[in-house]
This record gives structure tokens, C-alpha cells and sequence, in this order.
């Protein structure tokens, strides 16, 4: 599980790293047979190149130990 201050890195470009400084939830339009999907996660990066900030979902981010 991802947390604020983690450093994570993106799966498709593993050289840019990062610290995530916000997490957000948002309610998700995906509708099934048996009711709604849950909440999406994203975070918010703050990378080490530049001190811009960028929102990934969570499931495109690694955590870096």
C-alpha cells in the first residue's frame, strides 16, 4: 500500500523518482451487473526533477525502498 512521504517511481519509466505528498479518492462511472466498481486511488507525485507536481493512479506506481 502506497502512504504520503513514500518514494515511488512509475512502471513504465523507472528513472523518474519521486515523493507522493497527496492521495485522493474518485467515485468511479464503471458500471457492472451486480452494482458500481469502487473508488479509484490516486496520488500525488512531487518528482525529484523538477518540483512540479503530477497525479498517477496507484496502480501505475511502485514503491521504492
Amino acid at each position: 500500500m502506497i502512504k504520503i512521504g513514500d518514494r515511488v517511481t512509475l512502471f513504465r519509466n523507472i528513472t523518474r523518482e519521486g515523493v507522493v505528498v497527496d492521495l485522493k479518492e474518485a467515485a468511479s462511472k464503471t458500471w457492472f451487473v451486480g452494482g458500481v466498481a469502487s473508488t479509484k486511488l490516486f496520488a500525488t507525485v512531487r518528482f525529484d526533477e523538477d518540483e512540479n507536481l503530477h497525479e498517477f493512479p496507484v496502480s501505475d506506481l511502485m514503491r521504492l525502498e
